[in-house]
């Protein structure tokens, strides 16, 4: 039986965090430990931890405030001393299906041939009371490559591998959009192995707390669509992967690289970045905001 390292941030998050920790010590066919990282939670949640520590395997910690790609970062460095077999994000207030990590683990036994290898999946959105809203499935369409540059990885849903974990703990970034789409950017630029599982695996809950989260409705879509062309700044971690990595890049990605941080200067990157036959994310949304961040400067 594998162990999986379920790495998980906290903070205030007492009130959804007893049917996450359940869930996640009922997975099938896999032995679980936790590592939790507490951001100065002032609700219940040190007490709920400490209620399961009794019969689990959990540690835990607090720590001072850090955004949570940093508070992930930071979990990270603490999980390469566990000796476990694989590790996986978690958040707070999710609900696991009971062969989450067995799916996980059994497509990761298959794919790894010692390399890095990352596996994820969808989601299914749900109510505060676990009611479902809709199903977020994986577009099976949706190329690596595209994937690279505007990722659709959920943290709550990877598991990686330690030869992963110690690639991208080699080198920490001073530009962090989120530890899930660096982690899948690592990835890939290195060569290693990405399973997309385009099936749904937990519940992502949406409450008050995180109000967008993946609604499909048309506010919720611009919401989205204008933190893809504003704030997710690609090139910014393009420059990044070429300090930490630059000597491990395969040549694919070492091209798509170039391209992102050329297409500014050089009319040549941009038609090629533009040219559906080798960016396409098979999606007419996500494509034309990708249009739409290029034409605008702000890949």
């Amino acid at each position: 039986m594998k162990t999986v390292l379920v790495l998980m941030a906290t903070y205030n998050g007492g009130k959804y965090l007893d049917e996450q920790l359940q869930s996640l010590f009922s997975q099938k066919e896999v032995k679980v430990k936790l590592l939790v990282r507490d951001d100065e939670s002032s609700d219940n949640t040190i007490t709920v931890l400490e209620n399961w520590e009794k019969g689990n395997d959990i540690s835990w910690y607090s720590g001072k405030h850090l955004n949570v790609q940093f508070g992930f970062f930071e979990l990270m460095e603490k999980a390469i001393d566990y000796n476990v077999d694989y590790f996986a994000f978690c958040d707070q207030d999710d609900v696991w299906d009971e062969d989450k990590l067995k799916i996980g683990v059994e497509k990761l036994e298959l794919n790894q041939d010692g390399k890095p290898a990352l596996y994820y999946c969808g989601q299914r959105l749900v109510d505060e009371n676990l009611k479902l809203i809709s199903s977020h499935t994986l577009n099976k369409d949706r190329s690596l490559r595209a994937r690279f540059i505007l990722s659709d990885i959920a943290g709550c849903t990877a598991i990686f591998n330690r030869t992963l974990l110690e690639k991208v703990i080699s080198y920490k970034p001073s530009y962090l959009l989120m530890h899930d789409t660096w982690m899948l950017k690592v990835c890939l630029a290195v060569g290693g192995n990405v399973i997309v599982d385009s099936n749904a695996h937990m519940n992502y809950r949406q409450h008050g707390k995180n109000t967008v989260g993946l609604k499909n409705g048309i506010f919720s879509k611009f919401v989205r669509a204008n933190k893809y062309i504003y704030q997710y700044n690609v090139e910014k971690q393009m420059i990044e992967l070429q300090k930490g990595y630059e000597i491990d890049i395969i040549p694919e990605y070492k091209k798509v690289v170039n391209l992102v941080l050329n297409y500014k200067i050089n009319r040549k990157n941009r038609k090629k970045l533009l040219n559906k036959n080798y960016i396409d994310f098979a999606d007419k949304g996500l494509n034309l905001t990708y249009f739409l961040k290029i034409k605008l400067n702000k890949l």
